[in-house]
């Protein structure tokens, strides 16, 4: 990217009125591929101007709004504005107390749009039903390669539901649930998805409570799957017992695929 491709105003304090001036530019713009405004305590209100000019804008791939005020009604804008937009590519919505019903919003705009390939909702209280919601559109979008949904504080319905999807999705690499609490019955439910699911590359069950069993579910169900490379189970309660079987199950049902315990 060159100078005049990338602008970063993070952490400045800038208002709705200067996300509003900000905004009027990037509707017109035709050079600026990525836009960092992280920490800027942006609320609805700014979000509803972002939301216009990524209506507008058809150059923007990548855009970074982590640790902002949006709450559900400026991320259902944003939403929106994705389902319409067909250039970016990242976007990053982490700390903005987002709930289920933006990610609905956002699973709607996943059905809309075929351009975006990175998705980021972690520190969002999307629950199980706003798991579900962007599962639900997994299942028919082909352009997400990774979906990031760290301490979202979902259960094992949603992880019931991201395995359904996992189980007819070809195109997801990535999928982090680092810090949820999907437990045993949601290990089982991803752990079917993965005898059948060719794509994912990289996945995070970091601090899930799967204990051994949930744990052992997971790395049985390797010897279906040839495409994962590299799971996380830490912080898991698997013991040294569970640690033993699930590192001999890796070993001779999928060697290529590093574990961390």
């Amino acid at each position: 990217m060159t100078p005049h491709s990338v602008c970063s105003l993070q952490s400045n304090s800038i208002s709705d009125a200067g996300v509003a001036m900000l905004m009027e530019a990037l509707g017109v713009n035709q050079t600026l591929l990525s836009l960092n405004l992280r920490e800027n305590s942006i609320s609805p209100e700014g979000a509803q101007a972002l939301a216009h000019a990524l209506c507008i804008n058809s150059t923007l791939k990548h855009l970074d709004l982590t640790a902002n005020l949006l709450h559900d009604r400026g991320a259902q804008a944003i939403a929106v504005a994705v389902g319409k937009n067909h250039t970016l590519k990242s976007l990053h919505l982490q700390w903005n107390f987002i709930q289920a019903s933006a990610a609905r919003a956002l699973g709607q705009a996943l059905l809309l749009n075929s351009s975006l390939t990175s998705l980021d909702l972690q520190e969002n209280a999307i629950g199980d039903e706003g798991a579900s919601a962007v599962a639900s559109a997994l299942k028919a979008n082909t352009a997400l390669t990774a979906l990031y949904l760290q301490v979202a504080s979902i259960g094992a319905p949603g992880a019931q539901a991201l395995g359904e999807a996992l189980a007819v999705n070809r195109t997801l690499e990535i999928l982090d649930l680092r810090g949820n609490a999907i437990g045993v019955a949601g290990a089982k439910a991803l752990a079917s998805s993965l005898k059948i699911n060719s794509s994912l590359r990289r996945l995070n069950l970091q601090e899930n409570s799967l204990g051994m069993d949930g744990a052992i579910c997971i790395a049985s169900a390797l010897s279906g799957n040839h495409g994962l490379q590299h799971i996380n189970l830490q912080g898991n309660q698997v013991g040294d017992s569970g640690a033993r079987m699930i590192s001999e199950a890796i070993k001779t049902k999928a060697p290529s695929c590093t574990v961390k315990m």
